[in-house]
């Protein structure tokens, strides 16, 4: 069931790990800092972005494409590598919780306005969960089919955008601090880093060797929509319309029309973006299971991945009943556990790879 998958398969994974909430949650967050300068906060966060990618890249080149916790046993000790994956157990259940409530949060405020929230928590979880059992090589040759779509909806949401923007929305260039412009930079760093997901399917990749490649073409397609998507809700709205919306990107769409006889394509954007938010939602569920799988040493990870579910939702349900607390963390709290995770995590594993090796080449000296 779970096959290899390929360079360009990997690639457009590493799209959809980061893109679908990203282009919802960052608008705001980075114009509050940045106003009309948010552009800059992207190549910053880009760049930032392309050196994880650099590292993770090397760990995965160095295991050889091995499981990283097993390689982590063997390079360390059960006992650190068994700490570590129970560590990064917990924050892949933390993240993936909180994928599963921004999903949510955005269906019930813009599409099912009267389910409740439980309902549409247990819909997602047993349509992801049986997405998840079909195996990585079918959500990729999946991921692969909803990438392309991009080539259809982007030329139609510029055609219906092309007379409502106005380029002097992003006037004065320039205009704020590099302190400012930092601050703008970190929380798209931290979704830039979510490329560390890689550490847990490099067993699947078909050339692991090209890991360095496949996390740069994923991020740079990343920056690109991302700008693309910022840059026009700015010539369309302004930054002071983007502080105050709470989906800038949905408002944007809500405008589309082709000549007087094509409009309100706003729902077959959201469509779109649904299929995308269930495909990363799959993919952070796949990465927690296979998480258990090497931490816990099961040789099937199938029996567990309803439980983990189950403990997903429940999180989702109960540790983030507030948007606004959810807000808080996605602007306040998410670069600090993500730098932690998804950065230090896989430098450390470089640097403990660069110590053996050290020690080997010390060794043969010795005798």
């Amino acid at each position: 069931m779970n096959g290899k998958i390929g360079t360009t398969q990997a690639a457009m994974l590493i799209v959809n790990t980061i893109l679908p909430t990203a282009t919802v949650v960052l608008p705001i967050i980075i114009t509050n800092y940045a106003e009309q300068d948010a552009p800059l906060a992207i190549i910053m966060s880009t760049l930032a972005g392309l050196l994880i990618a650099t590292i993770v890249g090397t760990v995965i080149r160095n295991s050889n494409g091995a499981p990283f916790l097993d390689w982590v046993r063997e390079k360390s000790s059960p006992v650190v590598s068994t700490i570590l994956g129970l560590l990064m157990l917990q924050f892949y259940l933390d993240t993936t919780a909180t994928i599963l409530r921004e999903f949510v949060n955005f269906i019930k405020d813009n599409v099912l306005i009267n389910t409740p929230i439980t309902v549409l928590v247990i819909l997602i979880i047993f349509i992801t969960i049986y997405m998840v059992r079909q195996g990585i090589e079918a959500i990729a040759r999946v991921n692969s089919l909803v990438i392309l779509l991009y080539f259809i909806f982007v030329p139609l949401y510029l055609f219906g955008l092309y007379h409502d923007m106005n380029v002097h929305q992003l006037l004065p260039m320039f205009d704020h601090t590099l302190a400012e412009l930092t601050l703008a930079s970190l929380t798209p760093t931290a979704w830039m880093s979510e490329v560390a997901v890689m550490l847990f399917l490099s067993s699947y990749l078909q050339y692991p060797q090209r890991a360095r490649i496949i996390g740069w073409t994923g991020l740079l397609f990343v920056a690109v929509l991302m700008m693309f998507s910022l840059v026009t809700a700015l010539m369309v709205f302004g930054p002071e319309f983007i502080k105050l919306s709470a989906y800038p990107g949905f408002a944007t769409v809500s405008i589309v029309r082709i000549g007087r006889f094509i409009e309100k394509l706003d729902i077959l954007f959201i469509s779109y973006w649904v299929l995308s938010i269930y495909l990363k939602f799959a993919i952070f569920l796949f990465v927690t299971v296979e998480c258990f799988k090497q931490t816990f040493r099961v040789n099937s990870s199938r029996p567990f991945i309803g439980a983990l579910g189950l403990v997903i939702a429940l999180e989702c349900l109960f540790s983030w009943q507030s948007s606004a607390k959810l807000n808080v963390y996605n602007q306040e709290g998410r670069f600090v556990v993500f730098f932690l995770f998804n950065v230090l995590v896989p430098l450390g594993a470089v640097m403990l790879n660069r110590v053996r090796k050290s020690k080997s080449k010390r060794k043969g000296w010795e005798t």
